[in-house]
């Protein structure tokens, strides 16, 4: 497959020295020295693509969308980072004869990627191109996908597919969507009889929760295949390009602390982020906050460690006895990063490490059976009959 036929290049020509730092010490010229390697030798140390998406559903001119350049000129002139990382970008795709096409083709572009064990980050479009990334991850059993959103962007009886019911036709289409998270909606725009009916494994974290403790969205982030971010996720005072006015929403600091919890996951392969209108920007101030999301991302990338989720290595392990239960639930710790995991055993007697914080060992060694571990445990049994 040659990847670089869906793509118009980027002519990194444009963004040079735009901004506060020279060109040198930017991580532009990190990725156009990157991506230049890629064109002339098929660089095989690619870790981290970089693919935009240049037009929007939501819109009658629809291929015409100048969201992923604006992006690149902020992104571009942010800081490069210490640790070396191979990244570049492909450019924008190249549109389609109809949106299905674009569906389809954004799917082949992620399973490709996904192939060669490179982590991609979508930048532009609306957010109902997560239903081609999520039919790119077809067959994977245990396949996770979260969203960070205000709203839960699922309508019944609409004919028309956009990016306020793509949920609907992922649900529906997705048969192999092992885990759905919903992170940061606001409680007054979803009701939880909406919530109730969400057949996969879920866990759903309002705004105010993580007002509490942001701390909440990490083990979630850490067991997201694909995460797929909303603007209107985000309060209009700080990104004033969501489209609609959202009095309430994640502050600026807090997506990007989400970004970076996502880049640590060493199992997220989709980074991506949607629905920006770029006429109801002011100052380009939520262009300037997508790319310092990207870069939080970034950071948090180049700080993933290696996890040995077993008994060995830099691992503490907990067998936890519960009243009720066969067998003592098992807690690993990984000391070096102080992350948890619960480990569950099915019927074929494989074990699957699941993301978890302290918490759920703080339940089991008080005898309550985590939720977490039902929940899981419960899907598992669905999965393999």
């Amino acid at each position: 497959m040659d990847i670089l036929y869906y793509f118009d290049p980027v002519d990194f020509s444009k963004y040079y020295d735009q901004g506060q730092l020279s060109w040198r010490y930017s991580l532009g010229s990190i990725i156009e020295k990157n991506t230049g390697s890629l064109l002339a030798r098929k660089n095989k140390k690619l870790q981290l693509a970089i693919i935009g998406i240049p037009f929007d559903s939501r819109k009658e001119d629809s291929h015409n969308n100048k969201t992923p350049g604006k992006i690149r000129s902020e992104i571009y002139q942010l800081a490069k980072f210490n640790k070396k990382i191979g990244i570049v970008d492909f450019g924008n795709l190249k549109p389609a004869s109809s949106i299905n096409g674009n569906y389809k083709a954004v799917r082949d572009i992620i399973d490709y990627l996904n192939e060669l064990n490179i982590t991609t980050m979508v930048i532009g479009g609306s957010q109902d191109l997560s239903y081609g990334v999520c039919s790119a991850f077809k067959g994977k059993k245990y396949f996770s996908f979260s969203t960070i959103d205000a709203f839960l962007d699922v309508k019944t009886g609409k004919d028309r597919f956009d990016a306020t019911n793509y949920l609907s036709r992922i649900f529906t289409n997705s048969p192999d969507l092992f885990q759905f998270n919903l992170i940061a909606y606001q409680s007054h725009y979803v009701p939880t009889e909406s919530l109730k009916k969400i057949k996969p494994v879920s866990t759903h974290l309002r705004l105010g929760a993580l007002r509490d403790d942001i701390n909440l969205a990490e083990p979630v982030l850490r067991n997201t295949d694909f995460l797929s971010i909303d603007v209107k996720s985000i309060k209009t005072a700080d990104a004033p390009g969501n489209g609609i006015t959202i009095p309430n929403g994640l502050q600026s600091q807090e997506i990007c602390q989400l970004a970076r919890f996502a880049g640590l996951s060493n199992r997220l392969k989709v980074f991506g982020i949607f629905n920006l209108w770029e006429e109801n920007d002011i100052n380009d101030l939520t262009i300037k906050l997508f790319a310092q999301i990207l870069w939080y991302f970034i950071d948090g990338f180049t700080n993933r460690e290696d996890e040995f989720t077993d008994t060995q290595g830099d691992n503490t392990v907990f067998k936890v006895e519960i009243e009720g239960i066969d067998k003592p639930l098992v807690f690993i710790k990984q000391n070096s990063s102080n992350r948890w995991w619960i480990q569950i055993e099915t019927a074929g007697k494989k074990k699957l490490n699941i993301a978890c914080s302290e918490k759920e060992y703080q339940q089991a060694s008080s005898n309550e059976i985590p939720q977490l571990w039902i929940n899981f445990i419960q899907k598992i049994d669905q999965v393999l009959k």
